[in-house]
């Protein structure tokens, strides 16, 4: 069994300005780099039974945009990036997909700054898959209680994760 189309697609999404930066490198046109995203996306959902993680969905989708991009440069006629810039921009790309991004690894550790019951309930709502009705079930409270703890949570993460990737500040001389 494959990944599932919104899984895909999320994976995609979240990935979407690294695949068009590629694809524009190549067509030298945002707007058909766009379409190139589209149409990797696409095939991707066609072809969701051959993938079983998002490494390897990602690391074909930037394959898929580097051969749909060369594709869509030649019916343009435009000048082609040599084989062995195109091989460097995909590895790059490539190994960028593998590394966490900044906003990731923030997240992460603010997590980890989480209380337990927090994290609990995250966990609920993440990995389980329930509903905040669901959850209050669980739990013994309301579920307006549990709308409210989830919102002040999102707002604790967005505040430290923020913090993580703000700029130090330099003091003056």
């Amino acid at each position: 069994m494959g990944m599932e189309p919104e899984t895909i697609a999320q994976v995609l999404l979240r990935e979407r300005a690294r695949l068009v930066s590629l694809a524009e490198a190549v067509v030298r046109d945002p707007h058909a780099a766009d379409d190139v995203f589209q149409q990797v996306v696409v095939a991707a959902l066609e072809a969701r039974h051959q993938f079983r993680e998002a490494g390897h969905l990602l690391g074909w989708a930037v394959t898929a945009a580097r051969h749909r991009a060369v594709d869509v440069a030649r019916r343009r006629w435009v000048r082609l990036l040599s084989d062995r810039v195109l091989d460097l921009l995909e590895a790059e790309w490539a190994d960028a997909a593998d590394r966490p991004s900044d906003r990731a690894e923030a997240l992460h550790g603010c997590l980890d700054q989480l209380s337990p019951t927090a994290r609990d309930l995250l966990r609920l709502r993440y990995e389980e898959g329930l509903a905040a009705p669901a959850i209050a079930r669980r739990q013994g409270r309301s579920a307006d209680a549990v709308y409210h703890s989830l919102s002040w949570v999102y707002g604790v993460l967005r505040r430290c994760v923020e913090r993580k990737l703000a700029p130090a500040e330099v003091s003056p001389s």
